[in-house]
């Protein structure tokens, strides 16, 4: 399937509750209806987040993600195909939920209290802490070390007021994409990239020059979003990813995505 993709949208949090306003919030209220009316869910899901995310060498969209939307396609519509995969990244996927151009985030959401203001999150689905990638040579062991570096993330992901606050006197380079982070430390114009633990160990297996290091820190569940207020679309997200873990679907996907690394993870 195709994905259609957008611009990124500099908009913050606090910026695109105010630019909503109130009617806004509540015109865009009904996404399961509006799947349902539509014939095909919409959805947000990343394009170079590994394993949850990315297009194959034949341009196929794959991924842990990817799977739920079909799943999630295929319950509602008993076709797995009817669903349309918008590509997003950290900084726009909530303004493309807010703005209707998509009916759902499932795009590797970290919960935290600030995005819970102005979205509805599923059960946790993935349990994530961070990590940092370097390149084979380097010795550093952790954040601690990154005092005075320069250091990779990602525009509207965790890491960067992660990093900001436990680590204050690293240099922060923000990117809009994981492949840009990855070349940032590959050329030198960064000592680390700091992302989720998953995605860094599987570009540390997809990479023989890169490395990850550190212990996981902060660990974070992830979530599925829908726009603020959309109780009844959430409480089915909810009742889907409970039948998933019941009939062992969840734990197909998870053998399928992350058996090299699970040891390494914990699963929620």
């Amino acid at each position: 399937m195709r994905l259609r993709s957008g611009g990124v949208l500099g908009l913050g949090i606090a910026t695109l509750v105010v630019a909503l306003g109130a009617a806004g919030w509540a015109e865009a209220q009904s996404g399961l209806e509006a799947a349902k009316k539509r014939g095909r869910l919409v959805a947000g899901v990343k394009t170079d987040f590994p394993p949850f995310g990315y297009v194959d060498s034949g341009g196929k969209n794959l991924g842990f993600d990817v799977d739920v939307a079909h799943l999630f396609a295929r319950a509602l519509f008993n076709d797995e195909n009817a669903v349309e995969l918008v590509a997003v990244t950290s900084g726009n996927r909530i303004p493309f939920l807010q703005s209707g151009k998509i009916d759902i985030i499932i795009a590797t959401v970290t919960v935290t209290d600030e995005r819970k203001q102005v979205v509805e999150f599923s059960d946790p689905y993935f349990l994530s802490g961070s990590l940092l990638l370097v390149p084979k040579a380097s010795t550093a062991k952790g954040l601690e070390d990154m005092a005075g570096k320069t250091v990779a993330v990602i525009q509207g992901a965790i890491q960067d007021k992660d990093v900001e606050q436990l680590q204050p006197k690293a240099n922060r380079i923000k990117f809009g994409k994981v492949s840009e982070a990855v070349l940032a430390v590959k050329t030198g114009r960064a000592e680390a990239y700091v992302h989720d633990d998953i995605v860094v160990l599987t570009l540390a297996k997809e990479n023989p020059d890169l490395k990850a290091v550190g212990k996981p820190f902060i660990p974070r569940p992830y979530g599925i979003a829908v726009r603020k207020g959309d109780m009844e679309f959430i409480t089915w997200v909810n009742a889907e990813l409970a039948r998933m873990k019941k009939d062992g679907t969840y734990d197909r996907l998870w053998k399928k995505y992350f058996a090299d690394v699970e040891a390494n993870l914990v699963k929620p």
